[in-house]
Order: C-alpha cells, then sequence, then structure tokens
C-alpha cells in the first residue's frame, strides 16, 4: 500500500462516493474530496521537470499534486466564478478560467486514474458503446438511429412477429436536471413524422436484467427483479438484487471494453436473454451504492483497494487523450 493522497473530484451530493472515502478512512489512508462547483478552488501549480507541482484545494483541504497517488474522478461540479465577482460576465470568463487552468492541472497527473475525465468523455458516446462492444465479442439489441419518423415506423414494422421495439434517450437527464428521460415501449403507429430531435430504437431482449460492476481486476454481477419495466432506475429502492455468476466469455469480454476505452471502472448493463447476455451499455461513472447496500457484494472494498494499490497505472494518461487503437 502506498500512503499518499487519495484525491477524490465529484459534487457533495454524491452519497456513493461517501462509501469510498469511509472505506478509505477505515484503511487510514490521506483522502482529499474536492467539489469544484461548491465554491472556488485555490491552486498553486508550477511546472517543473515536465510535470505541475503545488497544490490544490480549497478552504478546508488541500492535496499536494506530488503526494496524489491515484484520483477518482465521479462527478465534479462546474466552476461558477469567485463570489467577490459582481459582474455576471466577468464571473462567468473567471468561472471558465478556473475550469481550464486547475482542472486543466489536475488533469495532468500521472496516476491511477478511476476513470481519467478524457477517457470517460470517449467511453459515454454510446453509438460508439454498441461498436466496441460487438468487437468485444458481446452481443447488441438491433438499434435503429434516426431522425425520421417514418423510418422508424418501417423500421419498428419490419421486425420479426412478436418483438417489441423501445424508445431510449442518449443521456438520461431531461429538459431540467430533476427529469429522467426513461426507456418506454416504442408503437409504429404512435411514431409522428416528424421526430424533432435524432432519436434511438432498440429491440427488446427478452430476460433477466443484470448489472455488472467492474472494479479494475474485480467483477460483481446481480440479477434485478421486482419490476415488469424496461427501464427500472425510478423504482430501483423497491427492486431485489441477486448475486449471479459471470460467464467466462462475458468477463473476458468486459475486460476487453474496459481495456480499449483505458477505463478501470464500468457499470454495465445487460439482458439475460435465451441466447445469453446482451449488452445495453456501460456507464463509465455509474453509481453502484444502491447494488452493494441491497446485495452485500464488496464494491465499495474494491476501489479502496484499487486507489490505494500502486502497480499498473493507465498508460500515456496525461500525455495521449485520444481514443485507443482497436486491435
Amino acid at each position: 500500500m502506498n500512503r499518499g493522497a487519495v484525491l477524490i473530484l465529484t459534487d457533495t451530493e454524491d452519497h456513493t462516493t461517501d462509501l469510498i472515502v469511509h472505506a478509505l478512512q477505515e484503511r487510514d489512508a490521506h483522502v482529499v474530496r474536492l467539489d469544484p462547483g461548491a465554491g472556488p478552488l485555490n491552486i498553486d501549480a508550477r511546472l517543473e521537470e515536465g510535470r505541475w507541482v503545488g497544490e490544490v484545494g480549497d478552504q478546508h483541504r488541500a492535496a499536494r499534486l506530488t503526494d496524489v497517488v491515484s484520483v477518482l474522478w465521479r462527478w465534479p461540479g462546474t466552476p461558477s466564478g469567485h463570489p467577490a465577482i459582481t459582474s455576471q460576465a466577468a464571473r462567468a470568463w473567471a468561472a471558465r478560467e478556473d475550469a481550464l487552468s486547475i482542472l486543466g492541472v489536475l488533469r495532468t497527473l500521472p496516476v491511477r486514474w478511476i476513470n481519467h475525465p478524457a477517457r470517460i468523455s470517449v467511453a459515454n458516446d454510446k453509438p460508439d458503446q454498441l461498436l466496441t462492444a460487438q468487437a468485444c465479442g458481446l452481443a447488441v439489441p438491433p438499434t435503429l438511429i434516426t431522425s425520421s419518423g417514418v423510418t422508424a415506423r418501417e423500421w419498428i414494422r419490419r421486425r420479426p412477429a412478436g418483438a417489441r421495439v423501445r424508445y431510449k434517450a442518449q443521456h438520461a437527464q431531461g429538459a431540467d436536471p430533476d427529469a429522467m428521460v426513461t426507456a418506454g415501449i416504442a408503437e409504429a403507429a404512435s411514431v409522428p413524422d416528424l421526430l424533432a430531435a435524432a432519436s434511438c430504437f432498440q429491440e427488446v431482449i427478452p430476460g433477466r436484467s443484470i448489472r455488472l460492476t467492474v472494479v479494475g481486476p474485480k467483477m460483481f454481477a446481480v440479477e434485478i427483479s421486482g419490476t415488469d419495466l424496461l427501464d427500472w432506475r425510478p423504482v430501483q429502492d423497491r427492486l431485489t438484487f441477486t448475486p449471479v455468476p459471470i460467464p467466462a466469455r462475458i468477463a473476458a469480454a468486459a475486460a476487453a471494453y474496459l481495456h480499449r476505452y483505458g477505463l478501470e471502472y464500468g457499470a454495465f448493463d445487460f439482458i439475460a436473454g435465451p441466447d445469453g447476455w446482451v449488452f445495453l451499455e456501460c456507464n463509465p461513472s455509474g453509481m453502484f451504492g444502491f447494488v452493494e447496500l441491497q446485495s452485500g457484494l464488496q464494491i465499495t472494498a474494491a476501489f479502496a483497494d484499487l486507489l490505494l494499490t500502486v502497480g499498473q497505472r493507465i498508460a500515456d494518461a496525461t500525455r495521449n487523450h485520444a481514443r485507443p487503437m482497436k486491435q
């Protein structure tokens, strides 16, 4: 174990991260949790011998950049500018400077990242996820992305007899932060000519919902039961999460998937159908606390172990933020 600092960047309402902080503190780790959106961050950073050295923190805590051994990047808020700035335009400019400067320095840290924001940005691309999953040997549902309602109706009608189709938003957050866009059945007759936005349609795979959580080399899978809804997120507090074995082929494919994106963590959603597990998506910043609390799986401990273990780090995490080459 290395007793350097674990730097955590997330918002103050991220209760999943509370579990990780507690586990790290039980291991007597030095944890510095910062939220760029909760108030001004302070930084003193100097470029010396090929890296930034100095200190970053808020009014309560700080971390020396050279002491940081790992970074947990969850859901950091966006800097809003120093409250002493009264001009709205000037404060917006200052907020942008903070984001580009402070977060820019932090993103260069040559340490273990769970996960690096540049990797998260690429890995959140849902159309690319489906291609990457296929390339790694995972089955995916037949999918259409279109802005034409006519095309959507024709595609739905061409599905096999008895098959259902669902509409699925590319981003769960709706028109405001409190709105969630959930997946639902799309009937051909109800699809209008004008969709107004590019829309994703997928054939519904009959089977059991599976959440596969991968933390470094450790994998945890649960079957989700207790609802007939296509999208179980709105009722997750009423569901049952039962640990299930992970097929060897799926485990290997999931590991390959994360490797291609340069990720240490991923929350996968599958359907265990009649022909095996079918990939739906992978969230590189997904929540896991609800799975652990209701299943007893030791996911938090896996995070703490990985953040404190100095070993193989993601190669070129600070120098090459391009998409990893597919072999």
